[in-house]
């Protein structure tokens, strides 16, 4: 009896810690999401610099922001991490690997890590992050959300931007 009373408190204590990831990618997913909560519930965007993002991708997406910047709009809009625009609350979250019907396939040397979450109190969400493993720890080397990937968007919005200077570049005389 002594031994069932230890199991069922054992089983009761584990029940109320926070997950455990397997890998630290995903526990470089689960940290973000730390920021990120705090960001949502005090309705702020989760800023781009707090992803811990590859090299490569930090250069892109600070090179899509500049541009931006020197048109006067906005690269992006919301909060990447959260997929939201004006979210209130994000609970539920699950961090581990990629769920549904057609999984991407992880390059050589990269690892899916997907976030699973509840915006709002009713707006299931998911978030896929492709993470590579580097020197300094696990980085993000794209975001895929539906119908938006951060790595393409960067790409479309440096050539969209490349195409308004030669289109602006009047001729030579």
């Amino acid at each position: 009896m002594k031994n069932l009373i230890i199991a069922a408190a054992a089983l009761s204590l584990a029940a109320c810690a926070p997950p455990q990831s397997n890998t630290g990618a995903e526990d470089a997913v689960l940290e973000l999401y730390a920021t990120v909560s705090e960001n949502v519930g005090n309705q702020r965007i989760t800023p781009l610099d707090a992803i811990p993002m590859t090299e490569d991708l930090r250069d892109l997406v600070t090179r899509a922001e500049a541009a931006a910047d020197a048109r006067g709009e906005p690269f992006i809009e919301g909060d990447i991490a959260a997929n939201c625009q004006d979210c209130v609350s994000l609970t539920n979250l699950v961090i581990g690997a990629q769920t549904g019907p057609e999984p991407i396939p992880a390059a050589e040397g990269h690892r899916m890590v997907e976030a699973r979450f509840t915006l709002n109190g009713t707006e299931p969400r998911a978030v896929l992050y492709d993470m590579v493993e580097t020197a300094d720890g696990w980085r993000v080397d794209n975001v895929l959300t539906e119908g938006f990937n951060l790595r393409d968007e960067s790409q479309s919005f440096l050539a969209a931007a490349a195409d308004a200077t030669v289109d602006a570049t009047p001729p030579p005389p």
